[in-house]
């Protein structure tokens, strides 16, 4: 018995500090290999630009900015931005700020009825969403910090989007033809 226990006592001892260091050893290896890789990471600049809808500022608004050329990064991000009271979106990529890297884009806007809620009926009713019938495109060139303006007029706004939803109401018998 007691040499049992001084088997297992020299046990602890050596597989402790073992145990530690190859622990401490793995964690550097993982971090090492996060940073190494920067392909999910395009070079941003700083970019911003001015939106009008029949002459009013969109406020609360997203406009996504989709690349026409080969995707920038593995991840296929698409720079976009937030219309503030003022009509200004900021562009950003991959956090608040960064925005956009350089290259020619097709651009959407969706104007949800309340952004806080996603998947909220489109203000435009979808006019404006779809990149391969965009009306506008952009280049941004290198040190480019202004979009040029977009006005958009003769938009049609929905005053209660949520009306124009085609869906059945459960309350209503359907139609028989």
């Amino acid at each position: 018995m007691v040499a049992r226990f001084a088997t297992v006592a020299r046990r602890r001892r050596v597989a402790g500090p073992l145990m530690r260091c190859s622990g401490l050893s793995l964690a550097c290896l993982l971090l090492a290999g996060c940073g190494g890789d920067d392909a999910w990471h395009a070079e941003t600049q700083p970019v911003q630009g001015k939106i009008t809808i029949n002459g009013q500022p969109p406020a609360g608004a997203v406009v996504t900015l989709y690349p026409t050329g080969a995707e920038f990064d593995v991840r296929e991000s698409k720079p976009w931005g937030v219309v503030g009271p003022d009509g200004i979106y900021q562009l950003r990529t991959y956090e608040k700020g960064d925005g956009a890297p350089r290259g020619e884009y097709d651009v959407t806007i969706v104007w949800r009825e309340n952004p806080s809620i996603p998947g909220s009926p489109d203000m435009l009713s979808g006019a404006y969403d779809e990149p391969t019938e965009s009306q506008w495109s952009v280049t941004i060139e290198e040190d480019q910090t202004e979009l040029p303006p977009i006005e958009v007029t003769g938009a049609k706004v929905a005053e209660n989007p949520r009306r124009q939803m085609q869906r059945p109401s459960p309350f209503e018998e359907p139609e028989v033809q």
